[in-house]
């Protein structure tokens, strides 16, 4: 073979080389992390009513009451997805270049008043031998108190700070104790607590038993309670699974949030399989409200969330607000809308 033919052929070879793109089949698996709890009845209902598997989806779901041990497993990549409510410790984890961002709203509150009586999410309860006696008949009265939340640095500590807020009061103004949600409830009945912070199913078991009731009736408009979290490597890696996951999701958003979906029987099954609580009980917990339309985070409240994290929470290690796009990816909301499929066939 001459040098010509010799050089010419590796010239052919790279040329083929350069030319041929490696196509890495993506993961059609999701690891899914989520809190049985039922603001997170959306995931549910996509699993249960198989709208997962309609997009080719097979989701291995991992269920853990403790929130910060499933967001260890998302920030470490052993999670693709999950929902929870955000704190100090995300903010925190975007700061330090972590691979996760919000993609989606879960639940929050209605942006009008009067839809519901209290919030969707954790309410400020207050023992009733306190309101009887008149010793607390107002927000500003609970100065000096004692009151719990089930942890510090988490969405409920910022909760607690604008529902005292409505007193003039700031969570120095009490005496603040850390515990679960249900020895926070047993503490009410006991007479240890004052008041604290419940989420909706131990709130009306506290309320039907004559043990608290909620401070306000009313609620803040429009709080993003919950969002929908992607670890930004699994999505880069795997974009179409990331963008039919996030359509699956609003279908069964598109559920609960449409005709009173969280009040179906069907859906009320769904949710109740997961987390336990009875379907009569959870047929009066307030819904959680999601826009079907745009599936757009409410970005006010996340913002301002952020900064009481940054301004006034001793977990936060931000000295200043991160910028919502480093926060918030909306591309896969935005894919899910934009190629909705016709769901009433």
């Amino acid at each position: 073979m001459t040098m010509k033919k010799i050089q010419m052929g590796a010239l052919a070879l790279t040329l083929l080389v350069s030319s041929t793109q490696l196509v890495v089949a993506e993961s059609n698996v999701v690891r899914l992390g989520a809190v049985p709890v039922p603001p997170m009845g959306a995931l549910y209902v996509g699993v249960e009513k198989g709208y997962f598997a309609d997009e080719g989806i097979e989701i291995e779901l991992t269920k853990n009451p403790l929130l910060p041990n499933l967001f260890a497993q998302l920030l470490g990549g052993n999670l693709d997805v999950m929902g929870m409510g955000i704190g100090a410790g995300f903010f925190n984890a975007v700061k330090r270049g972590s691979p996760v961002k919000i993609v989606a709203p879960m639940g929050g509150n209605p942006s009008k008043p009067g839809v519901q009586k209290g919030t969707s999410a954790a309410a400020l309860m207050v023992r009733n031998e306190l309101l009887k006696s008149g010793e607390v008949k107002t927000t500003s009265d609970l100065k000096g108190k004692t009151c719990a939340i089930n942890a510090l640095g988490v969405l409920t500590e910022y909760l607690l700070s604008e529902a005292l807020a409505r007193g003039g009061l700031n969570i120095s103004d009490i005496t603040l104790k850390t515990m679960p949600f249900p020895m926070i409830a047993a503490a009410l009945k006991s007479g240890a607590l004052d008041c604290g912070l419940l989420p909706p199913a131990l709130a009306l078991k506290v309320i039907k038993g004559k043990v608290a009731k909620r401070m306000n009736n009313d609620y803040e408009l429009d709080m993003q309670g919950l969002v929908v979290v992607y670890n930004t490597k699994w999505a880069e890696a795997n974009p179409n699974t990331a963008n039919k996951f996030m359509r699956a999701y609003l279908r069964a958003a598109r559920d609960l949030q449409t005709d009173n979906g969280w009040r179906k029987d069907e859906n009320i099954a769904a949710i109740s399989k997961h987390i336990r609580i009875p379907a009569k009980m959870l047929k009066k917990i307030n819904q959680q409200w999601i826009d079907v339309e745009t599936l757009k985070v409410k970005k006010a409240s996340i913002m301002k969330q952020q900064q009481y994290y940054v301004t006034k929470s001793k977990l936060s290690k931000l000295k200043k607000p991160l910028p919502f796009s480093a926060i918030v990816d909306e591309s896969f909301a935005e894919y899910a809308v934009a190629n909705k499929i016709n769901w009433n066939k």
